[in-house]
């Protein structure tokens, strides 16, 4: 199984393959104090990988891209971009969560440099009176 991430609507486009994302979690979240279904759901994916860096002009680093769109202020409109995350097994499309207005709620980055390898966690939520426009597809029949 592998995952797949990109991230637009920024100036550039952030794109992880399946080399790089090690887990993912997606939450659908009902306030805690509630006694019925509620209409305020928190939607929110979290995001583990591996930090495979760009060297010698490669491309562009995606690691990079995430940590930059982490400290857009609330108040410029680049702070909500199109999340994309895709999960795959046995080379098909087996789910797929599209986030159209997210935005980073946690953003960290650990390198070590005994092993050299560098690890990130993003943590991106849906802005909230969006939630109708979210995604969550499967059932594909392949690529």
């Amino acid at each position: 199984m592998g995952f797949r991430m990109k991230i637009t609507g920024g100036s550039e486009d952030i794109v992880f393959d399946e080399r790089s994302i090690t887990k993912v979690d997606f939450n659908s979240a009902s306030p805690a104090d509630s006694n019925a279904r509620a209409t305020d759901l928190g939607l929110t994916v979290k995001v583990w990988g591996k930090m495979l860096y760009k060297l010698g002009g490669e491309g562009s680093d995606a690691t990079l891209g995430l940590a930059k769109w982490s400290q857009v202020p609330s108040e410029n409109v680049d702070c909500y971009r199109n999340a994309e995350i895709t999960v795959v097994s046995a080379s098909q499309v087996v789910r797929q969560f599209i986030l159209p207005n997210a935005f980073v709620m946690e953003y960290s980055e650990e390198v070590d440099d005994e092993s050299g390898v560098g690890t990130f966690y993003i943590h991106m939520k849906q802005k909230k009176d969006e939630n109708g426009a979210t995604k969550i597809e499967g059932g594909f029949g392949g690529e």
